[in-house]
């Protein structure tokens, strides 16, 4: 009996801000993976089958659509989980905030350095007839690689918040 107990005192108490911190690495990690699966499987899928630019654009505008609808939303909770984290823990706090703030860093990058592309590809798509396949080839290729870049922010506020877990759990 005394051998469980012992065992059961050294188990680690988890708590709901580790729980918190837990669940808002793993959410960061998820959109990382998510949004790195459009710039590295889908859109190369699309630049290697479509002849048609039309076709291209409304590829491209499906895929932003259902993405607009289902990430911001995934990182505008795992920011709230990161801030969460950070105002109930006492030694991490800052690591927590840093995460929280990193991975909504993807919001102003695509304001400042997507917007413009975007909006030309979504113009193109409403103007219809488009029959210049390489420009719209471009267009996607450098909305891809920023989009790379974007999903970056997410895959760091999760390493933040891993590394951060793994400090309290040592303590």
């Amino acid at each position: 009996m005394a051998p469980q107990t012992k065992r059961a005192a050294e188990t680690p108490k988890l708590g709901v801000q580790k729980a918190a911190v837990i669940a808002a690495a793993f959410l960061s990690a998820i959109t990382a993976g998510a949004m790195a699966n459009i710039s590295m499987i889908s859109v190369p899928v699309f630049m290697d089958t479509n002849t048609n630019p039309n076709h291209m654009i409304a590829q491209w505008s499906r895929t932003y659509h259902y993405g607009h609808i289902i990430l911001p939303g995934i990182c505008v909770g795992t920011c709230g989980l990161y801030a969460f984290s950070a105002l109930r823990s006492n030694k991490n706090w800052r690591r927590y905030a840093l995460a929280g703030i990193t991975t909504l860093s993807l919001v102003p990058f695509t304001w400042v350095f997507m917007t413009p592309t975007n909006n030309t590809l979504f113009a193109l798509e409403a103007a219809g007839n488009v029959s210049d396949l390489g420009y719209v080839q471009q267009l996607v290729v450098k909305w891809t690689w920023l989009h790379a870049t974007r999903s970056m922010f997410p895959l760091i506020g999760a390493i933040l918040g891993f590394t951060g877990i793994m400090a309290d759990l040592e303590r």
